[in-house]
């Protein structure tokens, strides 16, 4: 199957997908359908990535923290380095 051309909004939420789904159920029009799927997809993938990213610093900080005794303020900036971190391998 070809991928359908789409584009995506990023003001367009899952839940706006998922009602111009229930649209086409009424209307019984579903010439849109396979663009809404991709958009669908393209949502979730975004999610499942960013749940990733969140388990990679938790797993780094509670490993570092269990490993080593740190006081809060060695903590706190650990925390702002990882995440600082994590920002720029974003970009």
């Amino acid at each position: 199957m070809s991928k359908v051309p789409y584009t995506v909004n990023v003001q367009e939420y899952v839940c706006d997908c998922l009602e111009q789904i229930r649209t086409m159920l009424k209307t019984h029009d579903f010439s849109a359908l396979p663009a809404v799927v991709e958009r669908i997809q393209y949502h979730a993938n975004k999610m499942e990535a960013a749940i990733y990213q969140h388990n990679d610093i938790k797993g780094g900080i509670s490993y570092r923290v269990n490993k080593e005794d740190m006081s809060d303020a060695e903590f706190r900036d650990y925390v702002r380095e990882r995440v600082k971190k994590w920002a720029e391998d974003r970009d």
